[in-house]
C-alpha cells in the first residue's frame, strides 16, 4: 500500500475529463423525467395529453434522439478510467494493483447503495459499475479485437433477448384474440384458452390511458409523502434494479459500453490522439446512423400511437436496436468534443467541463441530492407538477450550478469532496485536499 499512490494531477488526461464532464451533464437529461414525474409518463405523452410541439419535441429528443447516449458515454469512460488506473498501479506495485483496484470498487458499491437506499434514487448506476468493474481487471491486457468481439457478443445477446420478448408478446396477443373470438362465438374454452384470454385482457386493461393515469396518480401521491414512506415505496424498485433487472438486462447494457470504452482508450481515440479527419468521420457516422435510427424509431412509435403491438408489427427489424443506437450517438458525441479539442479554439470551454469531469463522482451524487430535495415530498414537493418540456429548465439550472461549483472548488482544492473521501477510503490514508503550493509541488 505504501507504493500504491492515487492518480496525480500531472497524470490526468484532459480529454477524458472533458468527455466525462459532458457525459455527466448529459445523463441528467435521461434521469430528470424519473426524478420529477411518475415513471409511467416518461414514454407516454397520451396520459396528460402532452401534445404541444414543445412536449412532443422533448419526448423525441429525450427518448429517441439522445436516448441513453450520455449514459453510454459515461460507461465508456468508466472502462477507460479503469484501464488508466490499473496500468498506473501495476507500474507501481505489480499485482498489488488488484488490491487497490478491488478496494476501490467495493467502496463504489457502498456509495451506490447509499445513492439508492439513502438518497432514494432508483436510477443509481454506481452499484452496477461496481459489479461490472469486477470483470475488468482480468481483461486489462486484452487486445482491442477481443474487447470489440465481447462488446459485439453482448449486443447480440440483448438483441436476441428483445427478439424473444417480441415473439412472446405477439404470441400472447394471438392466443388471446383467438380465445376472445371463440368466447364471442359462445364456444366452450379450455382451461389453457381461458388463461390466454385472461392474460390478454389484463394486458389491454393495463395499457388503457385511463388506467395508466390512475397509476400515475398513485405514484404522485406516494412520492409526495414523508422520507420513511418514500423509502418504503422505492425499496422494491431499488431491489429489482440491483437484482433481477440487473442480471436480466442491465449487466449486458453496461458491459457493452464499458468494453467499447476500453477498446477506444487502447486505440488512443479517447485521448485525442487521432486526426481531425478521423474524429469528423466519427461524428458523421455516429450521428448519421445513431440519430437517424432514433428519429425513425420515434416516428414509428408516434404513428403507432405508442401501442407496443402496433409498433413491433410495423418496425422493420424483429429486435431492438437500442444498444447500437446509443453507442453510435455516444461515438458521435466523442467525435464532436474531440474536434472542438483539436481545433485549439475551445480549450477554455472544454476546461469548464473538464472540472465537472474531475468531480464526476461528487456531481453525480449531488444530482440525486438536488433533484430529490426539489421534487420528493420530504423536500419542496414538486413531484408531478411540471410538463415534459419544463424539466429542461431544471436541467439547465443544475448544469450551470455544477459547472460553476466545480470550477470554483478546484481552484482551492485538489479533488472534489466525495472524490477525496473515496480516495482516502481506497488507500486507507487521509489524502491531501487543499491546493497549496507545497502540496502541488509534492504531487508534481
Amino acid at each position: 500500500m505504501e507504493t500504491s499512490l492515487p492518480l496525480q494531477q500531472k497524470e490526468r488526461i484532459f480529454m477524458i475529463d472533458a468527455l466525462r464532464g459532458v457525459a455527466l451533464c448529459g445523463i441528467l437529461i435521461l434521469n430528470m423525467p424519473f426524478f420529477a414525474r411518475a415513471y409511467q409518463l416518461d414514454f407516454d405523452w397520451r396520459v396528460l395529453q402532452e401534445t404541444s410541439m414543445r412536449n412532443i419535441a422533448s419526448w423525441m429528443v429525450t427518448g429517441f434522439v439522445l436516448g441513453g447516449s450520455f449514459r453510454a458515454m459515461f460507461s465508456m469512460l468508466f472502462g477507460a478510467g479503469a484501464l488508466l488506473i490499473i496500468s498506473r498501479l501495476e507500474k507501481q506495485s505489480g499485482l498489488g494493483a488488484a488490491d487497490v483496484y478491488y478496494r476501490r470498487l467495493i467502496w463504489l458499491l457502498v456509495f451506490g447503495l447509499v445513492n439508492a437506499y439513502v438518497l432514494l434514487w432508483p436510477g443509481d448506476i454506481l452499484y452496477h459499475y461496481a459489479i461490472c468493474g469486477l470483470f475488468l481487471f482480468p481483461l486489462r491486457k486484452s487486445s482491442v479485437k477481443l474487447l470489440l468481439c465481447l462488446c459485439l457478443f453482448f449486443i447480440c445477446v440483448n438483441m436476441f433477448k428483445s427478439y424473444l420478448k417480441n415473439q412472446e408478446n405477439l404470441e400472447k396477443r394471438e392466443k388471446g384474440l383467438a380465445a376472445m373470438t371463440l368466447e364471442t362465438q359462445k364456444k366452450t374454452l379450455t382451461e389453457e384458452q381461458k388463461g390466454d384470454l385472461e392474460k390478454w385482457k389484463e394486458t389491454v386493461e393495463k395499457t388503457k390511458v385511463e388506467n395508466v393515469k390512475k397509476e400515475v396518480e398513485k405514484e404522485n401521491k406516494a412520492m409526495l409523502k414523508s422520507y420513511p414512506e418514500v423509502w418504503k415505496h422505492v425499496k422494491s424498485t431499488n431491489a429489482k434494479f440491483e437484482s433481477t433487472a440487473f442480471y436480466d438486462n442491465i449487466f449486458f447494457d453496461v458491459m457493452i459500453c464499458i468494453l467499447l470504452g476500453m477498446a477506444l482508450y487502447k486505440l488512443g481515440i479517447l485521448t485525442g490522439d487521432k486526426s481531425t479527419g478521423f474524429y469528423a468521420g466519427m461524428l458523421i457516422l455516429g450521428y448519421g446512423l445513431g440519430i437517424g435510427e432514433g428519429i425513425m424509431s420515434g416516428i414509428y412509435w408516434y404513428n403507432a400511437q405508442l401501442n407496443y403491438y402496433n409498433f413491433i408489427e410495423r418496425w422493420p427489424f424483429p429486435f431492438s436496436l437500442y444498444d447500437l443506437h446509443r453507442a453510435l450517438v455516444a461515438i458521435g458525441h466523442i467525435g464532436l468534443i474531440s474536434l472542438l479539442y483539436k481545433s485549439g479554439v475551445f480549450h477554455g470551454f472544454l476546461k469548464l467541463y473538464a472540472c465537472v469531469g474531475q468531480m464526476a463522482f461528487t456531481n453525480y451524487l449531488s444530482q440525486s441530492i438536488i433533484c430529490t430535495l426539489i421534487f420528493y415530498g420530504y423536500g419542496l414537493g414538486y413531484f408531478g407538477h411540471f410538463e415534459r418540456y419544463e424539466l429542461f429548465y431544471f436541467i439547465f439550472g443544475i448544469w450551470v450550478f455544477q459547472i460553476a461549483f466545480s470550477n470554483i472548488w478546484l481552484k482551492y482544492f485538489l479533488f472534489g469532496p466525495l472524490e477525496w473521501v473515496w480516495r482516502s477510503l481506497t488507500y486507507w490514508k487521509r489524502q491531501p485536499m487543499l491546493r497549496t503550493r507545497q502540496v502541488e509541488l509534492a504531487l508534481a
